[in-house]
């Protein structure tokens, strides 16, 4: 069997016709099929505006740049942040020029622990940052009252979470503005890009100029433009807007190659919705044995759980390691990840010292978790061979855990 890995993208022969036609049309660059794919991709998270990117991280650092300028946020303003997430959620506030300052997470749902939020806020403190971990939505209720309680703006990390709701009410739609993923394996992807999605006209039109090198020309026009037609308002001004720069911008832009397979993505959403929580499902109901030594994913019924992937922790009286179990794994051609360690990196302890020995949970899920996959592409021998290769290394000579 090839291997099981954690991702798994694909086209429709609808979605290949049209990037042949994009070929056809000699028009790379940014034009109306991105635009219709930023449109589509708001409205599915009920918002106004879509603004497409090279990347999740671009996502969230536009995002915190524009709120920065909207808000006249000072240099070193905190925003907080989970102790357990991919990196790119922290490092956007640091390019951002902003100070991350990290909040212990739940132990079952891996995701920031509303609880602990209150004590880390301080005169500095500007916002929140829920990351929707694994597709996980955070409780979002709580942190949108502490939000309000001391003025604080939220930006949601989806960039695992597409399409996922807490109490039907979608992720990317509870704050000022939210950062998506669409790299290549996530559950919606355009191959690389990312996406900020937000009500606020004004923090869309600096999202806009800071994604293109800062430029003045933000319209929808111009955006979705036809080369043979002349947008009129550009043209107003002494310097043609599109060459105009206001602010220091990016070259965060992506192409309608990108356009057309986020559009073909999202024509197929309930599929492959549909497909990762049933094989998700799948995973848990034949590992229920197990529970004994691994913690399973648990979420309340009142949100919808994406599974960009299956996150396991060994618990903590469990005769073996990680280690142990994810090797094993490997051997048998399952692929394995640890599961978003953040305050251990290396780079992070030189810049903010040895912190995780404060971050209980999050040094738990540091030393003890990893996923493995539960893609739309995975078929039912593929997801069998993932539980029997658990059962046999619990049951082994090696670990014998009747």
């Amino acid at each position: 069997m090839a291997k099981i890995g954690i991702g798994w993208a694909f086209v429709s022969d609808n979605g290949k016709r049209r990037v042949q036609e994009i070929l056809d049309a000699n028009r790379l660059s940014q034009g109306p099929r991105v635009y219709e794919f930023e449109k589509k991709f708001a409205r599915l998270h009920a918002q106004k505006y879509g603004i497409a990117l090279n990347s999740g991280t671009s996502a969230l650092h536009v995002g915190l740049e524009a709120l920065k300028e909207k808000f006249n946020w000072q240099p070193k303003s905190k925003v907080l942040v989970p102790a357990v997430t991919f990196i790119a959620s922290s490092n956007a506030c640091l390019h951002a020029g902003l100070e991350p300052v990290f909040v212990d997470v739940e132990a079952k749902t891996y995701n920031i622990n509303p609880n602990l939020i209150e004590e880390k806020i301080d005169k500095d403190t500007v916002a929140i940052m829920p990351v929707h971990l694994f597709g996980q939505p955070c409780e979002m209720e709580p942190i949108v009252e502490l939000a309000e309680k001391y003025n604080l703006k939220i930006i949601e990390d989806c960039a695992e979470a597409h399409f996922a709701t807490y109490k039907n009410k979608t992720v990317g739609s509870f704050g000022e503005v939210a950062g998506f993923s669409t790299y290549v394996a996530h559950t919606i992807t355009t191959g690389v890009g990312g996406v900020v999605t937000t009500n606020d006209r004004e923090l869309m039109e600096i999202s806009r100029s800071l994604l293109a090198h800062g430029r003045a020309c933000t319209c929808e026009k111009c955006v979705a433009s036809d080369p043979s037609k002349v947008c009129p308002l550009r043209l107003k001004t002494e310097m043609d807007k599109r060459f105009m720069f206001v602010r220091l911008g990016y070259s965060y832009r992506i192409g309608e190659f990108e356009g057309v397979i986020g559009l073909d993505q999202l024509e197929h959403k309930d599929f492959i919705m549909s497909t990762r929580k049933t094989n998700a499902e799948y995973l848990t109901e034949n590992l229920r044995d197990v529970q004994n030594y691994l913690q399973l994913p648990w979420y309340p019924d009142y949100v919808t759980h994406s599974f960009m992937m299956y996150p396991i922790v060994v618990k903590k009286d469990a005769p073996f390691e990680r280690r142990d179990l994810t090797t094993w794994l490997e051997k048998n051609n399952i692929e394995t990840r640890p599961m978003m360690p953040l305050l251990n990196q290396p780079i992070y302890k030189k810049i903010f010292g040895d912190l995780e020995k404060n971050y209980p949970v999050a040094e738990w899920i540091n030393r003890c978790g990893f996923y493995v996959g539960c893609h739309h592409g995975l078929q039912r021998e593929q997801l069998d061979k993932i539980v029997d290769c658990v059962h046999e290394f619990l049951h082994g000579e090696k670990f014998s855990c009747r």
